[in-house]
């Protein structure tokens, strides 16, 4: 799940940007806001990150990349190399849905669109 996240700190918000890598192992701490209505988004506001695990370093990073998160408008698609599925969700982080091929993406938004224009979902 991708949550929308805050951090107050400047210095724990540098540590995320300049210190970690992809694969650190990470122990998050704050609390969760729930939304007050369907429409709004699950928030985690971040009090403390501990590093557990760094992750090992490898000579070729782009070479352990095994997902790739990509932004269309206002959705947030999850590629995984594991399969062909593409996972979509909104960028306030509602369920989209998933395409069994990425070349299935359109129809997929499209029908989304259909239904909330519907008033539906």
């Amino acid at each position: 799940m991708i949550l929308p996240c805050s951090v107050a700190d400047s210095e724990l918000a540098h540590a995320v940007i300049h210190d970690l890598v992809p694969g650190d192992k990470l122990r998050v701490t704050g609390y969760l806001r729930l939304p007050r209505t369907p429409d709004e988004p699950m928030w985690l506001v971040v009090t403390t990150l501990a590093v557990l695990e760094t992750a090992p370093q490898l000579s070729d990073p782009a070479a352990v990349a095994t997902a790739v998160i990509e932004r269309y408008g206002p959705y947030v698609c999850w590629f995984d190399a594991d399969t062909t599925e593409v996972e979509v969700f909104t960028e306030g982080g509602k369920w989209v849905g998933a395409a069994p091929e990425p070349n299935d993406l359109g129809e997929l938004l499209e029908a989304f669109e259909h239904r909330q224009a519907a008033g539906g979902e």
